[in-house]
């Protein structure tokens, strides 16, 4: 019976559709081919590469301030042993090299220019982050104060982005060995 309705609907398809009278033709001919469906060729991109964090910015910054001022190295230093003079004299090529660092990193500036002694007005209009009252502060403004710190904020932060193996980006300092 199956059979029966499929020839009853083939012969109307083939008088109202000549594309797939000619397809019914080939195949009844025996000319035909089957189509097979060939898969979309897969993309050729590299498999994608596993992600990694990047390396910490104050990792970076200790990795600087050790290679130019030996500061970890100071730091960690037992200073109990040495003499006053001894730890200044060390601190000055550790100050030095920090200085270097910041102002090539950071570019530090005073966040107030007037001179540090200077009488300083505070309004409700200071911002709060420039400025902090320190003393006999009260809540009403404007009030007067001497400038006993000029602050620091950075004009820059350029910290070089860090290149390595992700195993080796908290490494600080390499250990170093000499050969004799």
């Amino acid at each position: 019976m199956g059979r029966f309705i499929l020839a009853f609907k083939t012969f109307f398809k083939v008088l109202g559709n000549a594309d797939f009278a000619n397809q019914l033709d080939e195949i009844v001919e025996g000319s035909a081919r089957p189509k097979i469906e060939q898969p979309a060729p897969k993309s050729q991109e590299p498999p994608a590469k596993p992600k990694t964090e990047p390396r910490n910015g104050a990792l970076t910054l200790l990795e600087a301030l050790q290679r130019e001022a030996r500061l970890l190295d100071f730091i960690q230093e037992d200073l109990s042993s040495y003499q006053d003079a001894q730890v200044g004299a060390a601190v000055r090529d550790v100050h030095r090299g920090c200085r270097e660092v910041f102002d090539r990193y950071f570019s530090l500036q005073a966040c107030l220019d007037q001179e540090e002694g200077a009488t300083i007005e505070v309004t409700e209009n200071t911002d709060a982050s420039q400025v902090r009252l320190i003393g006999n502060v009260v809540e009403t403004r404007p009030v007067s104060g001497t400038l006993v710190h000029s602050g620091w904020k950075a004009a820059k932060c350029a910290l070089p982005d860090w290149v390595g193996k992700e195993e080796n980006k908290t490494i600080l300092a390499p250990a170093e060995v000499e050969v004799s």
